[in-house]
């Protein structure tokens, strides 16, 4: 029996020993260096080795480094290389300081594979670092009369505070007018500002210098930057109604945004370089201009037209004067049941209108100017009750000694004027007698520096795609109706469209 169980126990042990190994995976990380001193924006290469303590081969091994949050951008890898057990890896990872504060930090370098893990501890020591750098901000150039604001900056790149004194001067021409020093600190990665107002600062080269000594390093910079005065000009007149003012620089070039003051309302200059205030009443105007801090005064003395009329015969006497002396040049319109016409002032101020051409009864009468504001007004013609006639003794008319002033009513600006002008023209001549019945009639005048055309159409047939041309050098043209284009001394007026009896007028300022 003895000799039955001690076989029985031989073949359980061999069985036993027959049974194959439990499978484990055991992983062995360790720094080959593990102590380093950097400072920051360092990069730290750390060096290991991986050793498979287990008994199957492994791959796939993650290795990276763990430790504070901020300061530090870590690395990770994946080792692929196939371990076998007993076997080893040696690789390198990396750690990039950057600006974390001076002192020691413990770091893990860590190894995963699957669920198990392996560390190493890293000790890195930051040293402080004392490092800034001072700008100063400002522009290159100032206009004069402008203000002036300089920002000075120290930035901080160390990692630990830094503090000490720092100062500023600023000089104009290399004298110093300002002097400045003070006690600050600065946290790691802040920047110290301060800003300087100058206000209006005179004319001349002014250099900044920005110095500061911060926990025992000195630095300094500086700026340069120039307050002139541009040579300007300008011109100032009254013409078509309204105030015109113009700056330039040498070279004629409009300037913008300078003050333009007009009986104390500010203006500012366009792109162009203009200021253009509507005139409406007569009277002094006093302008003030800023040109870069020089001040120019300028006085512009508006008149108004005011016509004096009187009735002999036939002949309706026209006088217009400005400021109580004749105005010579006026162009005087004259509006009537028959229609309108245009004479011209002579030296005296006094212009001559056949009353034949107008028609007698009410007439408007009215005198413009670009160099004075227009004036209209009221008159009752009376027809003579006997025609005068001649036979073989001629006449001449004389102007009456006895030319009354009539009240003036206030025309609106030049420009404006001309189109009151045509429309008023055509509403007076809008019941003249018709020439034609059945075709166009076009009329052309020229008085001195005015062309006058007027067409009609038939009273019993419209006019369709009207074309005048006419070579002539002008100034401004401007239609009741139509389209008007002035290029190349060349004017053309085109109208699509007029009713049987519509008429159109076409004045022109000629060059």
């Amino acid at each position: 029996m003895r000799s039955k169980a001690l076989v029985l126990i031989v073949i359980l042990t061999l069985s036993l020993l027959s049974l194959p190994a439990e499978a484990k995976v055991l992983i062995s990380i360790q720094a080959l260096n593990n102590d380093f001193y950097v400072i920051p924006g360092n990069t730290i290469v750390i060096p290991y080795k991986l050793t498979n303590l287990g008994n199957e081969t492994i791959g796939n091994v993650t290795v990276y480094v763990a430790g504070p949050t901020t300061g530090f951008q870590y690395g990770i890898k994946l080792v692929r290389e196939p371990i076998s057990p007993g076997g080893s890896y040696n690789g390198t990872i990396t750690v990039t300081v950057l600006n974390p504060e001076p002192g020691k930090y413990v770091l893990k370098l860590v190894a995963k594979v699957g669920d198990v893990y392996s560390e190493s501890p890293i000790t890195v020591i930051v040293k402080p670092v004392i490092d800034y750098f001072p700008r100063i901000k400002v522009n290159e150039k100032y206009i004069y009369g402008h203000n002036v604001n300089i920002s000075l900056e120290i930035v901080s790149k160390a990692n630990t505070i830094i503090s000490g004194r720092l100062g500023y001067t600023i000089t104009l021409n290399g004298t110093v007018i300002k002097n400045i020093t003070s006690v600050t600190f600065v946290k790691p990665g802040d920047v110290w500002r301060q800003s300087i107002y100058l206000v209006k600062p005179e004319i001349g080269v002014y250099t900044v210098r920005l110095w500061a000594n911060m926990s025992g390093v000195y630095k300094e910079t500086t700026a340069t930057f120039k307050v002139y005065r541009r040579n300007l000009r300008y011109s100032a007149e009254f013409r078509n109604g309204a105030i015109h003012v113009f700056v330039s620089d040498p070279q004629g070039n409009g300037v913008e945004g300078i003050a333009v003051y007009i009986n104390g309302i500010e203006f500012h200059t366009g792109a162009d370089g203009t200021v253009t205030y509507l005139v409406t009443t007569p009277g002094v105007y006093n302008l003030v201009l800023n040109l870069d801090g020089k001040i120019a005064k300028e006085t512009i003395t508006v008149y108004q037209l005011a016509i004096d009329v009187a009735q002999k015969d036939t002949k309706l006497f026209v006088r217009v004067r400005a400021a109580e002396k004749p105005v010579s040049g006026i162009v005087v319109t004259v509006s009537g049941s028959k229609g309108s016409t245009y004479a011209v002032t002579n030296e005296s101020g006094v212009a001559l209108v056949n009353l034949n051409m107008t028609g007698y009864g009410p007439l408007i009468v009215a005198a413009e100017s670009e160099k004075y504001l227009g004036a209209r007004i009221t008159f009752n013609a009376v027809a003579p009750e006997t025609p005068t006639q001649t036979s073989t003794t001629s006449t001449t008319t004389s102007a009456p000694t006895n030319i009354t002033p009539t009240s003036t009513a206030t025309q609106p600006r030049g420009s404006v004027t001309l189109g009151i002008l045509l429309i008023l023209s055509g509403l007076v001549l809008a019941g003249t007698a018709y020439l034609a019945f059945f075709s166009p009639m076009v009329q052309e005048e020229a008085l001195d520096k005015y062309y006058f055309v007027k067409v009609r159409a038939p009273r019993m047939k419209s006019i369709e795609n009207f074309r005048f041309e006419k070579s002539v050098t002008a100034l401004e043209a401007r239609a009741t109706k139509g389209k008007v284009n002035v290029e190349d001394n060349r004017l053309l007026w085109e109208i699509e469209h007029l009713e049987p009896g519509e008429e159109a007028y076409l004045q022109v300022i000629l060059g």
